[in-house]
């Protein structure tokens, strides 16, 4: 452990251990969570580290709408200066995506400040000399504070459609852009007249690729690629001179499970065609990278082939006449981001390699690593771990890592991230560090602060093995100060995370698709299994959920109840379970299988007719997947067709005694609400005469998945 004296710093060490450890903090007792706090709490998310190491920029977001648009602002902060963090925009917008130029004198971040609700556009926002941060500790009297200059819009006189996302060159002199093509006169006319009958898969708003001239104010569409196709990522070569993309057949979420495929262009000379390069299963996960060497990374799952994998981290070797690739995670632990931690353009500090930045999943831990790719050979790869999570956790994502030179002559690693710890009560905050063999993470926010005064809930992590032999991992939370030892058996609740490709990790964070601190406040065992299918194992491990819900993943959850009843914590006659998404999915699975083991269950927004979903979700391929029961006749070997069909959740409520309260928004595409609304019908109608008495259905209005 680390032995510094101020809660706001973590102490770091080298690469076989973990570079944070972080101090425990005091920990005092006040009122109990509350769900309207909960409701009205904010997240922190998307941090960005200045070119040169020393301001973090982030976003901060009101968990839940109050209003019927979205609201954003920028935050910046000191990245060596405990509680520097400011905030930058009113918030009365929405503020989001913001990037630092590459020559760190302004910020362009996405807002609909032109129209609010409206479509968004590239913003730009000068920093000036010195930055405006440390207004709060240079200026105590608001009044004294230099006047912050306003944003300059960008891309508004393009067209009213806006900007989808944008990446920056690597020398700042140009910026990418997708946005769709305007409507026609004609269908602008239709659209007046209430003419507007949709066509399913028609083409209508697929995203075409932009730049814009950072000297000349210029935009230019680049027409020689596809417009019937849509643009669904792309990054830039390390020269600045090409754009990499991914095409793939439309818009909609259900056509990223189809091939798509790989294209780069010149950005230097208007009439230059697109190069095919190679072409994926399906969509990868996030951006790829252009590496010096000509190579590109992406992360696909383990086996590219298949939808319910470990993600993982391919190197793929397109300057070879075959169109293989190297992988990097994926057998024990998985690759969950990757991102620069380097501008290519400095080559001076770089030398021309390569430094890429991951966050590795391995379990209930996240660690990043640094991979180092020599110049013409990714073969010659170096790794080093950066940092590592010790009982506490990053906030989906919202981290990032540069490679800077310090005024002395040495190359550091600084990284910024969004942290919460349940074990030591800590809710989530920006926390920042300069790391070369050793180094401290200094707290730069003060966001959440009311989660600090609330009751401090004891959290661990729990190992058991199940009946076949595969050791899992769980959270167990429980009330303030009850100690599992001494003070007896707890009414328990079997919390289950959706995805399935998620990993429950020891954060601090209630929303609303996680109950636990809300359930523990109220006198509850909160217990949350990391169920096979899920994240931070490996392929084998997440690969399991191939076999479809119910066969592996809900045994792993009922063995968690079991474990905890062995253990002395939990009263086996006073069991509850709930989930969202998947995890409502297998809640509902798991209620019509054991029928009175529960006698309360929650299922937000869940699957209970598999075939159903397949017909009705934007993602029927990976419904297929998960339940295994297409609705359609499969077309054999031997050119007959046969049905895989299987049974689902509505097809057993039979016998039910356990009191089902169901959940859902209005509004779900994901999962439709057919889904909440067929299966409380079932219930009413089939179940136990305290199921049917006890189950209810609540849908709220406008609400989407979540």
């Amino acid at each position: 452990m680390g032995s510094t004296a101020s809660s706001t710093d973590k102490s770091a060490s080298i690469d076989s251990e973990p570079r944070i450890q972080p101090q425990v903090p005091n920990r005092r007792l006040h009122p109990e969570h509350s769900p309207t706090r909960i409701a009205s709490q904010v997240k922190v998310r998307d941090v960005k580290i200045s070119p040169d190491g020393k301001l973090i920029l982030y976003q901060v977001t009101p968990f839940y709408r109050a209003t019927n648009r979205a609201v954003s602002a920028l935050w910046l902060a000191e990245a060596d200066q405990p509680q520097s963090a400011i905030q930058l925009t009113s918030g009365e917008f929405n503020d989001r995506e913001g990037v630092f130029h590459p020559d760190g004198s302004r910020i362009l971040f996405l807002s609909d400040r032109n129209d609010p609700g409206k479509a968004s556009f590239i913003y730009a926002l000068s920093l000036g000399h010195p930055p405006p941060v440390g207004y709060q500790g240079r200026h105590r009297n608001a009044s004294e504070a230099p006047t912050k200059p306003e944003p300059i819009i960008l891309t508004s006189k393009f067209n009213n459609k806006g900007v989808r996302g944008f990446e920056v060159s690597p020398d700042g002199k140009w910026v990418a852009f997708s946005s769709p093509d305007e409507p026609t006169p004609e269908a602008l006319e239709k659209l007046q007249e209430k003419n507007d009958a949709r066509v399913i898969d028609s083409k209508d708003g697929e995203s075409r690729l932009r730049v814009y001239n950072c000297e000349t104010d210029e935009i230019r569409t680049l027409d020689n690629i596809r417009s019937d196709k849509h643009v669904e990522a792309f990054t830039w070569s390390p020269d600045s001179r090409y754009l990499l993309y991914r095409l793939r057949e439309n818009v909609g979420t259900e056509w990223t499970e189809f091939e798509v495929s790989l294209e780069f262009i010149s950005v230097m000379d208007e009439h230059a065609r697109p190069k095919f390069l190679r072409s994926f299963p399906r969509s990868p996960s996030g951006q790829n990278i252009w590496l010096s060497s000509g190579h590109v990374m992406s992360l696909q799952s383990y086996d590219p082939h298949r939808l319910l994998d470990a993600r993982t981290l391919h190197v793929h070797h397109l300057t070879s006449s075959h169109l293989d690739s190297e992988r990097i995670y994926g057998v024990e632990n998985d690759a969950v981001r990757i991102l620069r931690a380097h501008n290519p353009h400095a080559n001076t500090i770089h030398e021309g390699h390569d430094f890429i930045a991951a966050e590795v999943s391995h379990d209930t831990d996240t660690q990043i690593d640094i991979i180092t790719f020599s110049p013409g050979s990714p073969q010659h790869i170096h790794k080093f771990m950066l940092f590592r999570t010790f009982s506490d956790a990053i906030w989906f994502n919202s981290w990032d890592v540069k490679r800077v030179l310090e005024p002395d002559g040495e190359i550091t690693y600084v990284f910024a991230g969004v942290l919460s710890s349940g074990p030591r009560h800590e809710p989530p905050n920006v926390w920042s560090g300069r790391i070369r063999v050793k180094g401290t993470l200094t707290c730069l926010s003060k966001h959440l602060e009311w989660l600090v005064e609330a009751p401090v809930l004891r959290t661990e992590v729990i190992r058991w093995t199940t009946n076949d032999g595969i050791e899992l991992s769980g959270l167990a939370r429980f009330p303030p100060g009850h100690n599992p030892e001494t003070d007896g058996r707890l009414p328990a609740v079997l919390l289950l995370h959706g995805g399935p490709y998620r990993v429950l990790l020891e954060d601090y964070m209630p929303h609303f698709c996680n109950w636990r601190e809300l359930l523990a406040s109220a006198g509850y065992l909160a217990i949350s299994p990391n169920y096979r299918g899920s994240q931070g194992r490996g392929s084998t491990f997440a690969a399991a959920a191939n076999a479809g819900i119910g066969l592996y993943d809900w045994p792993d959850c009922e063995s968690m109840v079991n474990e905890v009843i062995h253990r002395g914590w939990a009263d086996s006659d006073r069991l509850g379970v709930a989930g969202w998404s998947h995890g409502g999915s297998l809640a509902a699975s798991g209620v019509t299988q054991t029928k009175t083991r529960f006698k309360a269950a929650v299922i937000g927004a869940g699957v209970t007719h598999w075939e159903g979903m397949v017909m009705e979700s934007g993602s029927p391929e990976l419904e297929v997947a998960i339940g295994q029961s297409p609705p359609w006749l499969q077309p054999s070997s031997t050119g007959t067709f046969s049905s895989e069909r299987k049974t689902s959740p509505i097809h057993n409520v039979g016998g039910i005694t356990t009191a089902i309260l169901i959940l859902h928004g209005e509004k779900d595409e994901r999962v439709p609400l057919g889904q909440a609304q067929g299966f409380y019908r079932g219930l009413k109608r089939c179940a136990a005469l305290r199921g049917r008495d006890a189950a209810q259905l609540v849908v709220y209005p406008r609400e989407p998945h979540g």
